[in-house]
């Protein structure tokens, strides 16, 4: 058993080890619009995304771009106050681009049930990731941090 146990900690150790970060910087102000960064240097599989700023209000969109269009977006909020987390997930689609989202209603009419049964799994960053900030008139000086924690893929 001691041994079981020993190796499932190592394991989780392992798993923990793969785990890497990047942070985003950047001072938005009165009502700055940073249409998008410059690439970042993250690829791997999207845990999540931690937006860090003062108790000012911004704008922020993280996504991959083709040029100037987004692809994909990972997470867009309008008017963040204070520090925001996303978890990011998708829904799978079939061959045709429809979302494989299910929902089953059932019950009475005195006790109407809705279950919402969606299989979600993590993202996919890589490519042309960009982070668009947008601050608030009259916010003053803005400091914004994003960060993405991801798992990334072996080359």
């Amino acid at each position: 058993m001691r041994k079981l146990i020993g190796v499932l900690a190592g394991l989780c150790l392992c798993g923990s080890a793969f785990a890497d970060s990047y942070t985003y910087t950047l001072t938005v102000t009165n009502a700055q619009s940073i249409t998008y960064s410059d690439a970042l240097p993250v690829s791997g599989w999207l845990d999540r995304i931690e937006v860090r700023q003062d108790t000012a209000t911004s704008t922020v969109t993280v996504a991959t771009y083709d040029g100037t269009a987004v692809v994909e977006t990972f997470a867009s909020k309008v008017g963040i106050i204070g520090n925001k987390v996303f978890r990011p997930r998708k829904i799978g689609t079939d061959t045709f681009g429809t979302n494989l989202a299910h929902v089953i209603t059932g019950g009475t009419a005195s006790n109407v049930t809705t279950v919402i049964n969606i299989e979600t799994e993590r993202m996919m960053l890589g490519g042309n990731v960009k982070v668009a900030i947008t601050g608030t008139a009259n916010d003053g000086s803005n400091p914004v941090d994003v960060t993405l924690f991801y798992e990334p893929t072996k080359k």
